[in-house]
C-alpha cells in the first residue's frame, strides 16, 4: 500500500471503490470508509440513507460498495 502526499502535507491513500466486482470509482481518503462514504455522496446519497457492513464497506439501496486499496488484489 502507497501512501500519498501533497506540497500541503495532507496524506491518505487512493481506492478502488466496487460494487460486487464492478469498478465503480477511483478515490482518494485517509480511510477505506471516507473513500466510500464520499463517493456515495457524490452519487447523492444521504448519510442516514448508508449502513456499515464492514470496516471498508457500506450498503446504500441494498447494494453494497467496498473500498479496496489501489494496486492490491482484493
Amino acid at each position: 500500500m502507497s501512501r500519498a502526499s501533497s506540497s500541503t502535507g495532507i496524506t491518505g491513500m487512493s481506492f478502488e471503490i466496487r460494487c460486487g466486482r464492478r469498478l465503480v470509482s477511483f478515490e482518494h481518503a485517509h480511510t477505506g470508509r471516507d473513500a466510500i462514504i464520499e463517493y456515495l455522496r457524490s452519487m447523492g446519497c444521504r448519510d442516514s440513507e448508508m449502513s456499515t457492513v464492514a470496516a471498508n464497506a457500506l450498503d446504500w439501496g441494498g447494494a453494497v460498495y467496498r473500498a479496496v486499496p489501489l494496486g492490491s488484489e482484493g
